[in-house]
């Protein structure tokens, strides 16, 4: 089944309502759920975004160009999308498409990011390669997804499609990488 944007937020939002509140230090493993990383939140009150950029301000053209070795001025502006959720009214997505290099959609939830990290292994299941990258990450190979986690930052990248056939990991990697490094 493949989850659109809205039923991605649906399904984080009734996952993080069911899970505990608390938080470890523990790094995800691979094959196993995801740990929630300790993440600094207000006790009470609203919760500050861990970041004011938006995703398209997060992941540039200039940063798809460079992890899939294309030329300056390949990539065009993406489009942006406001996509508050009860949970983090902060949250947006960029998408990028051009059929002469590929589709990549970005969705950012810079608030409430770190409550909605112990939901990935149940909405997606499955083993995920745990990355070194912000304060946690994760591969999910079954679907070709990435998330990278700084702060109260959830960071979620998907390339629809890279038109050369280039496998999905490796940029979806750097691009995590260079967006985290924005925070």
């Amino acid at each position: 089944m493949r989850l659109t944007p809205a039923i991605l937020s649906l399904a984080l939002l009734l996952a993080a309502c069911s899970s505990s509140p608390g938080a470890s230090n523990a790094e995800p493993s691979s094959g196993g759920a995801p740990s929630q990383p300790a993440a600094s939140q207000p006790a009470s009150g609203e919760p500050t975004p861990g970041t004011s950029l938006t995703a398209c301000e997060l992941v540039t053209p200039a940063d798809i160009e460079a992890a899939l070795s294309l030329d300056p001025g390949t990539v065009s502006e993406g489009t942006l999308e406001e996509q508050p959720t009860v949970l983090d009214p902060a949250t947006n997505e960029c998408r990028y498409r051009d059929d002469s290099w590929g589709a990549l959609i970005i969705h950012v939830t810079p608030t409430d990011g770190v409550n909605t990290w112990d939901a990935l292994a149940t909405v997606y299941g499955g083993p995920a390669e745990s990355l070194n990258v912000g304060d946690a990450g994760l591969w999910f190979e079954d679907n070709d997804r990435g998330y990278f986690l700084k702060g109260s930052v959830l960071l979620f990248l998907q390339f629809q499609f890279i038109a050369d056939g280039t496998p999905f990991r490796d940029p979806t990697i750097a691009i995590g990488e260079a967006a985290i490094a924005k925070i």
